[in-house]
Parts: C-alpha cells; structure tokens; sequence
C-alpha cells in the first residue's frame, strides 16, 4: 500500500509526459500531412489535385534563359525529369525563340532534331547541310523541321514584329540533354567557338594556313560584341531572304525528298480537321510529313472560342505535350489514376515509428518533401510495386500564354477557354504513329457504341434509360459550350 502511494506521483507524471508526446507527435504528424497532401487537395474537396497542376503543368518560371540579349532571347523548359514522365518524354526538350525586328541568330548546330512552329511574325530560315545550302521563307502558323546536325541561321524579316518561334527537341547524343555547337566565339561568357579548342597543328593544317592567329581572328572574336542574336541592317536583311523559298519553288539547293522533308508546311493554311462555332484544330501528321513520320510525331494547333472547352478525349498512344500559344484565363483539367493507400498502411505506420526515434534533427520541410513525394508516388501507383488503381485525382491548373501541359496517353482530359478570349494551344504528339483519339462525351462520343446488351450488363436496370439520354444529350461534338455558356443556357 504505501509502495502505491509513493510510485503514484511518478505514474501520474508518466501519464502526463506520454500525453504531451502523443500530442507532439500528432500535431507532428498532423503538419506533415498537410504539406504532403497539399497537392492532392483542394478546399476540402478530395478529388482534386490543387491549381498548380504539378507534375503536368509548367508555368514561365520553369524556364531558364539559354541565350540572351537586347535583341532577343533563347529559353528552355527544366528537364520532364518527374517519374510519371521520364519514361514516355524524357528525353525531349521544350524552347522558345523571341527576336525583335531585324534581330539575327548566329549560326550554330545543335545534337537534337529541331520540330518548330512559328507562333508570331516572320523570318528566314537557311540550313547549310549535305554540302548545299537551303532557304525559306517561314511566317506565323508555319510548321518546319530542322535535322539534328544542320548548321542554322536566321532572321526576323519583320519590320516592327517580333519573331516567336516554340520548338521541341529531340536530343540524339544525351537523352533530355542538347548542346549547341558554334563555330563563331563571341567572348565574355558568350560561348566559344569549336575551333579553339584544337591545337595549333590541327588547326592550321586543317585550315591550311601557317597562322593560327588567322583562325582566331576571324572565329573567336565578334567585332560589335552582341552575342548569339545581334542586329542586321534593312539591307542585310533583305539580303538574307532574296533567295529564300515557300511551298518547293526555287531555294537554295537541295532536291528530291530530302529537300521535301524540311520544306515549312503551314499549320494554318489548310483546311481545318474539324471545326465548328466552339472551336477547330488544325493537324500535320507523319503521313503529310516524312521527317515527322520518322521521329513519331505530330504537330496540332487546337483553338477553343472564348467560353467554350474541348470535350473530354484521351489518346490511345501519343504523350502530348501542349503549349499555351494564346489566352489568359484558361483552364485544363485531367483525370489521373490513384492507388489506394488502405494496402500500404503497415509500412507507412512502420516508417512513421523510424521517423520518431531517429528524424527529430531533420528538418521540417525536408519531412514535408519526403512526404510529399511518398504520396505522390502512391496516387499515381508507381511507388514500387505495381498496384490496380482504386480511383481517380483532378489534376487541374490555370494556363496562359507560355504554360505547358503534358497529357500522358489513356488520361481523359479538357481544355476550357475563359471568358475573356479564345484559348490557342500548340501540341507535339510524341509517339504519333498510329495514335488515335477517343472522345467519351460529345456528339462522337464512343460510349454511343455500347451495345444494348453492354448496357444492361453495365448500368443498372433503373438508371438505363436515364444512360441514354446522358450519354446522347450532348449534340455538339470535339468542341463543345463550356462550364459558363452551359449555366447561361440552364438559367434562361
């Protein structure tokens, strides 16, 4: 009795000391929480993923400056270096080229096929390969390919335009990674010229001159100091496109169907794969352009009127890779499979209990990043073992001019104009041949097809007739009246 009343004291305390921890590690665990599902989650609602969109969507600050100058510059999209993209586009590259009038790009070649769409402006395009030199003409909506290995240059022909061009790379040396080549130095942290890495007998018998300095003289130095992309004259420029061609009449040399693969197609020019008041796009595909056909891709501009929104559509094979061209208050949305964490509790109670004995000096964000990543991989399934999905995220995320978003193929997905202005986005198909899109709402919705037996194996018996009309409610197809017009309609 009295041994009780002497170790009551320290009992209570114990109590009180294992409460305050119990609580510590709550709240602990609570705010790891929070910042590993701050992603997924939105206002409460589950089924969101929150507006940035990540990993899906890349926004201008995710672009670095390649080359720069008061002329214009060069910038890169990061590396698709998530795991729920490496492996289907991991090895492309995104890039955007802006150049003022009369700005000129120095000639350089880069180890990566270049796919490029001209977004604004006009410009020439001169391409030195298979011993000939080649000339076009490029202007807004054209579509054009340059080969890894081609030595470039070009110029923005417009008087007061500048010239926009948005390219993706695909890199043949280093998958993800692409260097540029120049055979001109241009000094300070300019990038020097090839050439000046050789040594002196190399150089001056490959030259065939008895003076290195010579070689210097004319590659390694630039006399007005611009950089990469400096400025002609009216009367250079003008020069520079006397000889450039459109659509195989005339160039700069080159014939047959080498010449054809790189000749600019126009993306705008033609006849609309489909169109109607909600919207249109325009497609060139492998079977228009060999060049594409061999590095299976495609090339869609899809414009979507103001109000308006595409319907919901996945592709069979392709990974597209999108970006936002024209519009500021646009949205997308995606459904993106989940694996239930039910079959994952164990472990994650298991690493909880290591985290208390041994991560108390780790920082907070650290756990929140580590958590975060965990989480991730188990709502898309690849956090090791494979695992059948048990449901679906909203992956969602404002996109505006400069945004990029990548759909994976199989993932259904939607693209919505806002009120203030139609919504253009340019998409690489990676993976096109033999892609094939599949609408699941719209008037070619391919639910349409369940046959009357599918129906009633698939929805219950009083809900069939109700799936009917559901399903075929929705005349307008590929484009279709978004979120606002459809609640104006409902409200009239």
């Amino acid at each position: 009795m009295k041994s009780t009343v002497v170790r009551s004291p320290w009992l209570a305390l114990a109590l009180v000391l294992s409460l305050c921890l119990s609580l510590s590690f709550a709240s602990w665990d609570a705010e790891d929480e929070g910042r590993g599902s701050r992603r997924w989650q939105e206002g409460g609602d589950e089924r969101r993923s929150g507006e940035s969109g990540r990993p899906y969507h890349f926004g201008e600050e995710s672009f670095r400056e390649w080359a720069k100058s008061r002329h214009g510059h060069f910038k890169v999209l990061e590396r698709f270096d998530h795991e729920l993209l490496r492996g289907s586009i991991g090895d492309y590259r995104v890039a955007c080229l802006d150049a003022a009038p009369r700005a000129f790009l120095q000639p350089s070649h880069y180890d990566a096929d270049e796919i490029a769409f001209v977004r604004e402006g006009e410009g020439v395009l001169v391409l030195l390969r298979n011993g000939k030199r080649e000339s076009f003409c490029v202007r807004e909506g054209d579509v054009f390919v340059i080969p890894a290995g081609s030595i470039v240059y070009s110029a923005n022909t417009h008087r007061s335009k500048w010239f926009r061009v948005v390219m993706l790379l695909n890199p043949v040396s280093t998958p993800g990674s692409f260097q540029e080549f120049s055979p001109i130095g241009f000094g300070g942290e300019q990038p020097q010229s090839f050439f000046s890495v050789f040594s002196d007998e190399v150089i001056r018998a490959a030259f065939n001159t008895r003076q290195r300095e010579d070689v210097d003289r004319v590659f390694e130095t630039k006399s007005r100091g611009e950089g990469q992309i400096s400025e002609g004259s009216e009367e250079q420029i003008r020069e520079l496109s006397r000889s450039c061609s459109r659509g195989g009449r005339g160039g700069g040399g080159g014939s047959g169907s080498e010449k054809e693969d790189i000749q600019p197609r126009s993306l705008t020019g033609e006849k609309p794969r489909y169109s109607n008041k909600h919207g249109r796009f325009h497609q060139i595909t492998g079977d228009q352009c060999h060049h594409l056909r061999k590095l299976d891709m495609d090339v869609t501009l899809v414009n979507i009127t103001r109000g308006s929104m595409t319907a919901l559509r996945y592709t069979t094979r392709s990974t597209r890779i999108y970006i936002v061209v024209e519009g500021r208050d646009g949205y997308f949305e995606m459904a993106c499979p989940h694996v239930s964490s039910s079959g994952r509790s164990e472990r994650r109670e298991h690493e909880q209990e290591r985290e208390r004995e041994h991560g108390h000096g780790r920082r907070s964000e650290e756990r929140g990043q580590e958590h975060g990543r965990r989480s991730e991989e188990e709502e898309h399934g690849h956090g090791g073992e494979q695992e059948k999905s048990r449901g679906y995220r909203q992956v969602r995320a404002q996109i505006k001019v400069g945004s990029v978003i990548v759909l994976p193929a199989g993932h259904p997905a939607t693209f919505v104009a806002g009120n203030e202005g139609n919504l253009a986005l340019l998409s690489f198909g990676v993976g096109a041949n033999n892609d094939e899109e599949v609408f699941v709402t719209g008037g070619n919705s391919v639910l349409k097809q369940l046959d009357e037996a599918a129906k009633a194996l698939a929805f219950p018996q009083q809900a069939r007739e109700l799936a009917d009309r559901v399903i075929r409610a929705q005349p307008e197809s590929v484009f279709v009246p978004g979120p606002q017009q459809q609640r104006r309609v409902a409200d009239m």
